[in-house]
């Protein structure tokens, strides 16, 4: 009797062993920090920041510094690259490039993380895609608003994946 309360109480530390390792290694938080380029200098094709959205990016910068930032991601045109370059540059970090026009194939990548935190600078048309593939949920970004920040959640544990949306505000509007 002895032999099968010792054997019960092993099989019992192993079950335990298991079962919280499981939950630990099961379960992730990913942080997805999508914004719209700060304000550009013109209308033209690629232009640059200007003197404001150079401001902006350095606010995105000092509000992101202390989030663990992975990796940071921006389209093709300077000004997202732009927007995203002080914090790239205090964090020695290198900007990963995509294709505007690939909304499906960066949101499908960046899915793929786990236990990472990404920055994805975009456009005010690929950024409410970004949160409505992440998440189903509907936002816009005005043609001069450039202070909302969408921090959308990914949480995974034994039971799914579940993405939450989170709007933040930088800098004045």
């Amino acid at each position: 009797m002895l032999l099968n309360q010792n054997a019960m109480a092993g099989f019992m530390k192993k079950f335990i062993f298991f079962f919280y390792f499981l939950i630990l290694y099961g379960c992730s938080t990913t942080n997805f920090y999508l914004v719209r380029h700060a304000e550009k200098m013109d209308n033209s094709k690629d232009p640059d920041l200007s003197a404001t959205g150079k401001g902006r990016a350095v606010v995105l910068k000092d509000s992101l510094m202390d989030e663990k930032i992975d990796y940071l991601y921006a389209s093709q045109y300077k000004r997202t690259q732009q927007t995203v370059k002080p914090l790239a540059d205090a964090l020695g970090k290198e900007v990963i490039i995509y294709d505007a026009g690939s909304t499906f194939d960066i949101v499908e990548k960046l899915k793929l993380l786990k236990n990472n935190n990404a920055v994805v600078a975009g456009h005010s048309n690929t950024v409410p895609e970004m949160v409505l593939m992440f998440t189903g949920d509907t936002v816009q970004i005005g043609h001069d608003e450039y202070h909302h920040m969408f921090l959308v959640r990914k949480k995974k544990n034994i039971l799914g994946e579940k993405y939450e949306l989170e709007t933040i505000n930088y800098g004045s509007n």
